[in-house]
């Protein structure tokens, strides 16, 4: 089984989360690539495709997006999505536009990772700024989460994203 693991990561939150992937399918022919060095008409060469991206304002980035459609028609048949975010829980639809082409193209989504990270993008002091701008009970909730999601993803995470991998590859 041929796999790439392929991601995006402005703070390096999805690439830690990456490399653990990577790490606990060592018994596999495994290709870890971040998406801006993927070329995408090799794509179809893997047997399973994970995308990795932070979330940005409730989407993915670009690139993982471009990459995809200059790959059409030539995909994988099963995609993994696994993404870091600053929420506490994932609201989100961040794989939304991928999905649909993946959909259209007969592919299948196997599984889906999602991990806390903290906002290491954004500058401390516009971080405290934001949070002064929240109504007073929205922001006493902001920064108690705020602190939830300090030094993530930790050790722990970094295992769950490892396990989830080798899990999920098993069963297939």
């Amino acid at each position: 089984m041929k796999i790439l693991i392929t991601y995006f990561s402005n703070t390096g939150n999805t690439e830690k989360i990456a490399k653990s992937m990577q790490d606990g399918l060592m018994d596999y022919d495994v290709d870890l690539i971040p998406a801006k060095d993927v070329d995408p008409t090799t794509l179809n060469s893997y047997n399973i495709l994970f995308l990795g991206s932070g979330v940005y304002a409730s989407r993915i980035d670009k690139s993982i997006l471009s990459m995809i459609k200059k790959a059409v028609p030539e995909l994988p048949a099963k995609f993994v999505y696994f993404c870091t975010h600053a929420s506490l829980k994932l609201f989100q639809e961040p794989f939304k536009r991928i999905t649909g082409i993946i959909k259209e193209h007969n592919c299948e989504i196997v599984g889906e990772f999602d991990c806390v990270g903290e906002n290491l993008g954004i500058p401390l002091d516009t971080q405290l700024a934001m949070l002064e701008r929240l109504p007073e009970d929205q922001r006493e909730k902001a920064k108690k989460d705020r602190e939830k999601i300090k030094g993530r993803p930790n050790e722990m995470d970094l295992e769950n994203a490892k396990n989830f991998a080798i899990s999920l590859v098993k069963n297939l």
